[in-house]
């Protein structure tokens, strides 16, 4: 038996929301019966979920708050994650607030599950309905809404040398979609969800200890080199805006390219349009759970931005290129 708040129900499914943060999707011929209960929704605690949180991992992990986080790692090594977590989160804020733009706080607990290794952290993807490629040390599950990773053997949680873009890239994710960045249920661009988080691969977009940055060292280099045939290509570059913008088949297409453009042209647009940028998160947020077609992409976009691929990829180069 499922309990949570329905926030879609059609003819072909229904969509719960548990108190935890999860969504369960169950196909309507799934459904003997239902019943509307007398109470009303309230999102589970920090505490709650620590509770939880202990109860299903184990004596082997120490769970710990701190503001919206609740980090489960083994135990020594807790403190050390939700320190890291909780630096991210400030430099995040920090970006926002130094461009005007909007953030609310989560609905619910963002929890943070690390894994002693590999073998676990493997073992208990199998609880998740999708699973990330094999290479990564973590991923975040918008069904869940958890972000899971392991630490390596030499890192023990401190030194994230190898893997500091990948985790930092998963934990914006985590943050975007419970701060009003994207919505979990809606159809997002995945230009828009993959660019931003790629964004905050470079620590001088968000690390409070960099004081001042140019728009140079926010760049990334290893994206910039992924796009470099295209942006000797300015029909190839203009193509390539034109697809991403109005649909996601170039990550499946080529996701090495893909991921290079979407960094491009979200680094482009904030750095550039932020005002517009800023718009265009809000009629992202407005847009409700409607199929997003081919042509309503390309509209939202133009409305927003008042600009088109042709010019867009003068732009980028220029940027890029400088």
């Amino acid at each position: 038996m499922l309990t949570g708040l329905p926030i879609q129900w059609n003819k072909s499914e229904a969509v719960l929301l548990e108190p935890t943060g999860r969504m369960h999707y169950v196909s309507q011929s799934d459904i003997a019966s239902h019943q509307v209960l007398d109470r009303s929704f309230r999102p589970q605690s920090p505490m709650e979920a620590s509770q939880l949180l202990q109860k299903e991992l184990g004596s082997n992990f120490e769970v710990l708050i701190h503001g919206p986080y609740v980090v489960a790692a083994p135990r020594s090594q807790a403190a050390r994650w939700r320190d890291r977590f909780q630096a991210l989160l400030a430099g995040y804020t920090r970006y926002f607030e130094v461009r005007g733009w909007p953030l609310r706080q989560p609905d619910f607990p963002l929890v943070v599950v690390v894994q002693p290794n590999r073998v676990s952290f493997q073992r208990y993807l199998s609880n998740e309905p999708t699973r990330p490629p094999n290479n990564v040390v973590g991923s975040y599950f918008p069904g869940s809404n958890r972000c899971v990773l392991y630490q390596l053997d030499s890192a023990l949680g401190i030194d994230w040398t190898e893997t500091e873009a990948t985790i930092v890239h998963e934990a914006v994710h985590q943050l975007a979609f419970n701060t009003g960045v994207h919505e979990r249920l809606a159809e997002n661009p995945l230009w828009l969800v993959e660019g931003f988080a790629t964004m905050f691969e470079q620590p001088a977009v968000y690390d409070l200890r960099v004081t001042r940055s140019s728009a140079e060292s926010r760049m990334l280099s290893s994206k910039i080199q992924q796009i470099q045939p295209m942006l000797r290509d300015p029909g190839a570059l203009e193509s390539r805006l034109s697809n991403i913008i109005e649909s996601d088949g170039m990550f499946q297409q080529d996701a090495y390219a893909a991921y290079g453009l979407a960094w491009a042209l979200t680094f482009y647009l904030s750095e550039r349009m932020p005002n517009e940028f800023a718009n265009y998160l809000t009629m992202q947020r407005a847009r409700g759970l409607r199929k997003y077609t081919e042509s309503a992409r390309k509209s939202d976009f133009q409305k927003a931005f008042q600009t088109d691929p042709t010019s867009l990829a003068v732009q980028i180069q220029r940027l890029l290129q400088h």
